[in-house]
């Protein structure tokens, strides 16, 4: 995957459809990959050593 350095305008609606028209162009493997990339980085940058897991709730119940 290339990287590429965008600066945007909040104010510019057009730069929101470029932002569309570039993730339609990719490949659903692709947008996967930088999905993966941007999870990775938010756990490093929240600090986690590992990343977190699902936790199990078990709850027994019993029936009458």
């Amino acid at each position: 995957m290339d990287k590429e350095i965008r600066i945007y305008n909040l104010h510019d609606p057009q730069q929101y459809e470029d932002e569309k028209a570039y993730w339609k162009s990719k490949t659903p493997e692709e947008r996967l990959h930088a999905a993966e990339i941007l999870r990775k980085q938010y756990y490093k940058l929240k600090g986690y050593e590992s990343e977190p897991r699902l936790q199990r709730i078990y709850r027994i119940t019993q029936r009458t």
